[in-house]
């Protein structure tokens, strides 16, 4: 029905979303395609793209298909075949907008045009009809279109026109179809949903209807026209990636050239996605490192892993943490029960010292084969040595972890030897120097009982920060600590160092329960962000927390805290928010983008973990363990500050791992599934191996 014609000065808009779904190209990839489809890119007409039915302003690609938009028309060639949708009673004069270039233009040599042309994400009409957009964008290697509705507009407007199509229908469930040959073009029902002030999404049902005269209309029950309706987010790249055996991510990132870079665990000797150019083409013990360098951009699934390869000795090689520079050089640590690992020549430790050492490793993928890795050191003593966080700063590497060693190796340091149980360790090396002289400073820092590095920064003035969990009474803390007390159970702790590991600020950071954090962000006025895991109901909480109270008795949920080490104590706590459900969350990872939101995921046993209303999986599919990524923005008033959620489910279990922070909403996301986490028409999980790691990138809308 028609909405009422009340006016409102918000930007919500209603989305109705449509796609095309080519039958022939629906196939699923084999186990050893990391990506079987190119996605979806959008370019401009420059003279590379002809049509005998109007000329194209802007053509897309995708498998098997191809696209042309006149001012008129959308065109779909399918083979020899080709289909038309028009808009009856359409602005000609609607003007095309692309957005989200890609990084990779394509390159033509063609009688009408020779020369690279330009990528895009995205294609809006604007105001085809009066307070009504048109939005193309892919869907993994689908073409999708939304109409998206400003209040007040009227969606009886929309008229769709098919032409060159065999016959036309709907099926049961209201997709309407349309047969070309044994081929069949697939437009979905509309999807439309509203979220009341309460949270409660509501949908509108929405239909297709078919005229004799083959237009189409979409037909919408009652809604209100002051509030937004929203679609399910975009994703633009979805694989899987492992071998026959258990498979991991644990870290995600990308640069500013649109390449995205993993790394994680194997124990598969087939791992697919290895490179030609990998440093190391085999796995050569019972778990090796693997790492990669992604194009999401690249038009043929070929050329979408840039660089991949194994790392690790005989024995168990572990990755937990991964950083990338300027240059796009990975940078690794974890820990190796190996006493083979491949170790450079300006290593600052050539041979394993103990039962477990820890590791650094750096990786240029620009290079091909052994030359590709720049540097490796171990890095410990004589019994058990844990990386856990990388950092790389002012052309230096920093590496926290905890340590059982006596002899670690330490230079510089704050606190020379260990005092009981584990220490936490905080090294810095310089990897361009060789032997001793590349250890500028490695420290113990920690009390009487078991203190873990967990998480490493550095800010824009070289000081470092670590954070973690400590189970001492005796830590260390400044005179302007935030918490200088041990409140039991183990609590949270953030440390500051100079340059020179001399002692800044320390702090606890917990309540009466268990208390970790995981993860530290630095933001750009050099407040402190942490998230991890509480279960304590007296954790220091902010009035504007998005959600001020645990999430049920007896429940451990996430936290995000952000604090300011350089105000007042009272002042300190700028803003703290459990987030979670009644049962169990843990947030693995933080990144914090330009509009300052806060990214981070984990994984959740709640059935009610909060999801906003435009997630990706709004419900557990309660077959274990459930990833989830979440948006907070402290700076938004506490109703509004969760800007997104959702689990990342799927039969099995899941965790979220990785996350990373693009702009426009874009989340990066790797971890490791059992099961499909990915929607009908992405890359399914073949259950090749007890676990794979994924990748999966979506942007919300």
């Amino acid at each position: 029905m028609k909405p009422s014609a009340t006016e409102t000065t918000s930007k919500d808009l209603m989305r109705l979303v449509s796609l095309f779904l080519v039958s022939l190209a629906a196939s699923a990839g084999t186990a050893t395609q990391l990506l079987p489809r190119a996605p979806v890119r959008f370019e401009p007409n420059l003279g590379q793209v002809h049509t005998r039915k109007g000329t194209a302003l802007w053509a897309a690609h995708g498998p098997g298909y191809a696209i042309a938009f006149t001012k008129d028309s959308t065109l779909l060639q399918l083979g020899s075949r080709t289909i038309s949708m028009r808009l009856r009673g359409q602005s000609l004069a609607a003007s095309f907008e692309a957005s989200s270039p890609l990084s990779v233009a394509t390159n033509y040599f063609t009688p009408g045009y020779r020369g690279a042309v330009p990528n895009y994400e995205r294609l809006r009409r604007n105001q085809i009809y009066p307070g009504i957009d048109l939005v193309y964008y892919g869907n993994g290697d689908r073409l999708e279109y939304d109409f998206e509705l400003a209040p007040g507009a009227d969606p009886s407007r929309i008229r769709m026109l098919f032409a060159g199509a065999d016959s036309m229908r709907l099926s049961e469930n209201g997709d309407l179809l349309l047969q070309l040959g044994s081929d069949v073009i697939t437009q979905r029902v509309p999807v439309v949903y509203q979220k009341k002030a309460s949270g409660e999404r509501v949908v509108v049902p929405a239909a297709y209807r078919i005229a004799t005269s083959r237009e189409v209309t979409v037909k919408l029950e009652r809604y209100d026209a002051n509030a937004a309706l929203v679609i399910d987010p975009v994703i633009s790249f979805a694989a899987y990636t492992g071998g026959s055996a258990s498979d991991t991510g644990v870290a995600i990132a990308h640069d500013s050239h649109g390449f995205v870079y993993l790394a994680g665990n194997t124990s598969s000797t087939d791992f697919n996605g290895i490179t030609a150019n990998a440093a190391y083409g085999t796995n050569t013990g019972s778990q090796d490192i693997w790492l990669m360098k992604l194009n999401p951009a690249a038009t043929s699934g070929d050329q979408v892993v840039v660089y991949s390869s194994y790392f690790g000795g005989t024995l168990i090689d572990t990755v937990t943490a991964m950083t990338i520079d300027s240059n796009g050089w990975i940078y690794l640590t974890g820990s190796t029960t190996s006493t083979d690992l491949v170790i450079t020549d300006r290593a600052f430790q050539t041979a394993n010292a103990g039962t477990t050492d820890g590791f650094v490793a750096v990786f240029d993928t620009s290079q091909s084969g052994r030359p590709s890795l720049l540097y490796a050191t171990y890095l410990g003593g004589a019994a058990i040595d844990e990386p856990a966080a990388i950092a790389v700063a002012n052309n230096k590497v920093y590496v926290t972890g905890s340590t059982l060693s006596d002899n670690f190796p330490v230079a510089n340091a704050f606190r020379p030897n260990r005092n009981a149980g584990r220490d936490a360790f905080v090294s810095e090396i310089d990897i361009i120097q060789s032997g001793s002289a590349s250890l500028v400073a490695s420290t113990y820092f920690g009390g009487s009982k078991g203190d873990y590095g967990r998480s490493l920064a550095v800010d824009a003035a070289g000081r470092i920060y670590i954070a973690g969990i400590t189970y001492s009474a005796d830590l260390p803390v400044s005179t302007n600590a935030y918490q200088a007390t041990y409140a039991g159970g183990g609590d949270a702790f953030l440390t500051q160092f100079d340059l020179n590991l001399q002692g800044g600020y320390s702090t606890y950071l917990g309540g009466t329960g268990v208390d970790e954090a995981r993860k530290i962000v630095i933001d750009p006025a050099g407040r402190v962000a942490l998230s991890g895991y509480t279960s304590s109901a007296d954790f220091a909480i902010t009035q504007n927390a998005a959600q001020p109270l645990l999430g049920a008795v007896g429940a451990t949920n996430a936290f995000l805290l952000l604090l300011d080490v350089a105000a007042p104590v009272p002042q300190a706590l700028v803003y703290s928010t459990y987030f979670g459900g009644s049962v169990a969350e843990v947030a693995n990872d933080l990144r914090l983008d330009a509009q300052g939101s806060y990214y981070f995921g984990g994984y959740s046993m709640s059935p009610d973990l909060p999801v906003s209303q435009n997630a990706l999986n709004p419900v557990s599919a309660k077959g274990g363990l459930n990833g989830f990524v979440a948006v907070i923005n402290p700076s938004a008033p506490p109703l509004n500050a969760l800007r997104y959620s959702s689990y990342i489910t799927g039969p099995g279990s899941q965790i979220v791992n990785g996350v990373d922070a693009g702009g426009a909403g874009v989340i990066y996301v790797t971890g490791w599934t059992s099961g499909d986490i990915f929607p009908s028409g992405y890359e399914p999980h073949t259950g090749h191996g007890n676990t794979d790691a994924f990748v999966l990138i979506f942007t919300t809308p």
